[in-house]
């Protein structure tokens, strides 16, 4: 049956008041393998998992989404597609899962004034870290995230460590190593912090004894979690020192459970949850720190 073309026009009109205005921009996005979410009828979050079919009008459509805040892109993620987004200002979260972005495209991002918070999984080789510097410039980023990259290695957390206005930060599977994650020594403001290990079978590692004195400086963490390593239970102790904290997660840790005990009746005011590393990452961890 042929609706007629008044129903039509009534729906999409319909259609375009839910999404603020922005219905043409968001079908487009969509047959371009954009996923839309949301809220109370208005498109809150665009993301892309494949970005190999999107223009830089494409991109340039979708930095001018009215009451998008959540914006995500997959492999197919570059340079170019970052420039053409321009500075959307009503953007608070930026994830990437597989992008090819440089140092020096992301310092472009320091021109996106509301951001809050950027999570990089799987970034190519391109992005050694070192143009995450730029951020320091945003006056509302707190959170950032950079995982699964070897090239993110101690010249990139120097790079991190000038963001002191961060208040959450989180990095595993790269290439950092203990000297990389001794540089946040610098961010007093941090009240989340996530040290993984590199995922190598060789040293040198990221996470170790070494760095939670380190860890133990920072005054108002709140909340700890460590992955795949060997740490001791003197190092750990150290952690009295945060007043503040609430929880300490282990998570795959090469720790005996007598000192888990022990670390928990030393921390009593903390949550910590432990979790002994499986056969593989028993492996693993031994072939980091023989």
């Amino acid at each position: 049956m042929k609706l007629p073309a008044a129903f039509l026009l009534s729906a999409f009109l319909a259609a375009a008041s839910l999404h603020g205005g922005d219905t043409e921009i968001l079908v487009a996005l969509k047959s371009k393998g954009a996923e839309i979410t949301e809220t109370k009828g208005v498109a809150t979050a665009v993301s892309f998992k494949d970005c190999s079919k999107l223009t830089p009008e494409d991109y340039a459509q979708a930095g001018k989404l009215a009451h998008v805040t959540q914006l995500g892109f997959g492999t197919g993620f570059n340079d170019a597609g970052l420039k053409a987004l321009g500075a959307p200002a009503g953007v608070e979260t930026l994830g990437t899962n597989g992008m090819d972005v440089s140092d020096e495209g992301v310092r472009a991002l320091a021109a996106w004034k509301g951001l809050k918070s950027i999570a990089f999984f799987h970034p190519g080789k391109r992005l050694t870290g070192t143009g995450l510097a730029a951020l320091a410039a945003l006056p509302h980023f707190e959170k950032l995230t950079v995982a699964g990259s070897l090239a993110f290695a101690d010249d990139g957390m120097a790079a991190v460590a000038t963001i002191t206005q961060l208040k959450g930060f989180r990095t595993w599977h790269s290439g950092v190593t203990t000297e990389g994650v001794k540089k946040l020594a610098t961010l007093k403001n941090l009240t989340s912090i996530y040290v993984g290990q590199r995922l190598s079978y060789t040293p040198p590692v990221t996470l170790s004894d070494d760095v939670l004195p380190v860890l133990a400086e920072l005054p108002i963490l709140e909340d700890i979690t460590l992955g795949e390593a060997r740490l001791t239970l003197s190092a750990l102790s150290q952690l009295k020192n945060l007043t503040h904290l609430k929880r300490l997660t282990l998570d795959n840790i090469d720790l005996s459970e007598s000192d888990v005990a022990a670390l928990k009746q030393q921390l009593p005011k903390t949550d910590v949850r432990w979790t002994p590393p499986s056969e593989q990452g028993k492996k693993r961890i031994g072939a980091l720190f023989k």
